[in-house]
């Protein structure tokens, strides 16, 4: 077990150990961040001073180039220009010692040319002013002849049209001239006439090492270095990677590399990348040409300051560490002489060893938390005196008490043992009349449930009786009112049938009345034959009358006819008549033999039916009165049981509480022998307790 001194110096180590730890790690954050924002400044800073100078230039080549197309624009006739091809050729000689001046007068210049639009000047047409090197002189060559190229073949003429199709100043990228093996940046600005007309190029050719020398000069750190790029992140100029390489393409860590170049014109930003496995920091400004100085250097020495200072840090914590140690030990030590001296005095009274000691007088007069301690001790000791007195008091009384209550025990006890016995025999008693009771009333509860079984038999007897009765009642009802509609039916259709018979009879009138027609039509038909002949001799004087006669002869012919169908149809009537004067006799029979003497007997046996019905019923009333008569001394059986049940109940309730108690008592005073003995047990442990005690 560890001592509190040693905990004391292990917690001020710690304390300060974490302390010093977490100042170091906010000192390191702080001057990490700081020195990286530092070392990022400087190389903006040092970036954008070799950007400035080589701006310098750049502005330099753009005015002369913008100056030179001033001059040129105001001496050129475009009129003239766009109708006479010659002119180009003319205004070339008023113009070419200009152009050798500014070329002249163009630090870093190469070539410087003249150019006309080749639809409206000739294929050669121009100036094109050029030397090996800048110490030499410059000369005039025959330009490019336009007619070789096609507009779109950019490789060739690309220095002219794109320029025009731009519509502004541009600066072109560099590229070598294999013919004096020189690597050079191209700045052009068209020429337009009034109206818009595309009329001619100036441009002047810069030997890129102009601007590259001022970039390769440019060092920070040990290792630090610049290049030049484009502004579509493409490499024009870098110490080790060739021209035309797309950075981003190196490693993942630069595929942000052209948005990186975007955001570094508006704000000094940095970008932290991976180039054969060395990890680099750089920062980019953009040039008036619309190119990028990026300057690059690798992470490890822009944060070298910082390791320095880390190293710094960690002596000075440790150095804190260890003076902090020294001071814990000094503290634990002067604590922890004072515990020691007061744990002492808690052991001595730990071994029940109350005797006053001088140990303890020089810490209670500590105005501190040990002070206090000391004090509180003192007292509880002083308590323990106290009460070791008040033990030697209680057990005295305690011992005097305990002989009088074990006396009064053994007498209860002696008391509750009679009791139980007596107790217990009463309830054997009743138990067995509780039995017999309890048989009783489960006879009478079985006999009540027959009664009740019985009583919803006659019940529902009942109910069915009148049901029966009922169902008797609407037989008889509706066989006596069908025999009466029958009997009114039979009357009607005797009635009727009767007088449909006699109505029959007239078809025989219809044939006498035929036969009287046809004897008519017979005379008639022989009137019209005599007729036709008596008109035969009177020649054309009976034509006339020869045609009624005719038709006459032909209504008696068309009326024997209509007689004769008439006579076929009665005869077909009284056919139908027959037959259904021998149907309705027969329904007549049916009805007056069969169904109404049906209808008799349906009311003679719905008659019975209800007489039937009506006997039922008085019999089951007959049952149902006995039944309540009987379910109503079950009743009263069962009520007297019932009070006697509870009686018993109650009674073997009592006795048996009388002899729980009993056995409770019994049980009460037998712990209380227990208890005396327990306390009998106590007051010698008490005894035994104090002897250990040394309080005088």
């Amino acid at each position: 077990m560890k001592s509190i001194k040693t905990k004391i110096i292990i917690g001020i180590i710690l304390c300060s150990l974490l302390t010093a730890a977490i100042i170091s790690i906010l000192v390191i954050v702080n001057t990490t961040k700081v020195t990286r924002s530092d070392a990022i400044d400087t190389m903006n800073y040092r970036a954008s001073a070799v950007t400035n100078d080589l701006d310098k230039k750049i502005e330099c080549v753009e005015q002369s180039v913008n100056t030179l197309a001033t001059i040129a624009m105001s001496r050129m006739s475009t009129n003239r220009f766009m109708k006479d091809v010659n002119y180009a050729d003319s205004f070339t000689g008023w113009i070419i010692d200009d152009v050798n001046r500014f070329a002249e007068a163009t630090e870093g210049a190469i070539t410087c040319y003249v150019r006309y639009n080749p639809e409206y000047s000739n294929p050669v047409s121009g100036i094109f002013l050029t030397r090996d090197s800048l110490s030499d002189p410059f000369e005039s060559v025959t330009p490019t002849d336009f007619s070789m190229y096609d507009p779109s073949d950019l490789e060739h003429v690309g220095w002219y049209y794109l320029p025009v199709q731009n519509g502004a100043p541009l600066w072109m990228d560099p590229y070598l001239n294999s013919n004096i093996n020189v690597y050079m940046i191209s700045y052009v600005v068209p020429l337009y006439a009034e109206d818009g007309t595309s009329v001619g190029i100036v441009g002047m050719d810069i030997a890129f090492n102009e601007l590259t020398d001022m970039v390769d000069e440019l060092k920070i750190y040990d290792s630090g270095y610049a290049f030049i790029a484009s502004s579509e992140g493409m490499i024009l100029h870098h110490k080790s990677i060739e021209s035309g390489t797309d950075l981003s393409t190196k490693d993942k860590s630069l595929a942000g590399f052209k948005a990186f170049l975007e955001s570094s014109a508006t704000s000094e930003t940095s970008l932290t990348y991976k180039l054969d496995g060395k990890e680099m920091t750089m920062v980019a400004k953009p040039t008036a040409n619309n190119e990028y100085l990026v300057l690059t250097a690798p992470s490890s020495e822009l944060f070298a300051n910082t390791k320095t200072l880390l190293y710094y840090i960690i002596g000075v914590a440790l150095l804190a560490l260890v003076v902090c140690a020294f001071v814990g030990l000094l503290v634990g030590n002067s604590m922890s002489r004072p515990i020691n001296t007061l744990t002492g005095i808690i052991e001595q009274t730990a071994k029940l060893d109350l005797t006053a000691s001088g140990k303890s007088d020089n810490l209670q007069k500590q105005r501190d938390e040990i002070g206090h301690m000391a004090k509180e001790v003192h007292g509880m000791r002083n308590a323990f005196r106290d009460m070791v007195d008040s033990f030697i008091e209680v057990e005295q009384t305690v011992t005097d008490n305990v002989d009088e209550l074990n006396a009064i025990m053994q007498e209860n006890t002696r008391l509750a043992n009679e009791n139980g016995l007596a107790t217990n025999n009463l309830v054997s008693g009743m138990q067995e009349a509780a039995d017999n009771t309890a048989n009783i009333v489960e006879n009478i509860s079985a006999i009540r449930s027959q009664s009740v079984d019985i009583a919803n038999l006659a019940q529902e007897g009942e109910r069915n009786s009148m049901e029966i009765q009922q169902r008797a009642n609407d037989m008889s009802y509706k066989s006596n009112n069908s025999m009466q509609q029958t009997h009114g039916m039979y009357s009607e259709m005797k009635r009727r049938s009767e007088a449909a018979i006699e109505q029959a009879k007239a078809v025989s009138r219809i044939n006498a009345l035929t036969d009287d027609i046809k004897s008519i039509s017979s005379q008639t038909n022989l009137l019209a034959l005599n007729a036709s002949i008596e008109a035969a001799r009177a020649g054309d004087m009976g034509k006339g009358f020869a045609v009624v006669a005719t038709e006459i002869g032909s209504l008696a012919t068309d009326t024997l006819n209509t007689v004769e169908n008439i006579s076929q149809m009665v005869a077909e009537v009284n056919q139908a008549v027959s037959a259904m004067s021998d149907c309705i006799s027969e329904v007549m029979n049916y009805l007056e033999s069969t169904v109404l003497s049906d209808y008799q007997m349906f009311a003679e046996s719905g008659d019975k039916y209800r007489e039937d019905a009506d006997y039922f019923i008085s019999v089951m009333s007959e049952i149902m009165t006995n039944v309540t008569a009987l379910e109503n001394n079950i009743n009263e059986i069962s009520s007297a049981t019932d009070m006697i049940n509870n009686m018993t109940a109650s009674s073997a309730d009592g006795i048996r509480d009388i002899a729980y108690k009993s056995t409770q008592m019994q049980e009460a005073n037998e712990s209380g022998h227990n208890k005396l003995n327990a306390v009998l047990d106590s007051v010698d442990n008490l005894d035994k307790i104090i002897a250990r005690f040394k309080w005088k």
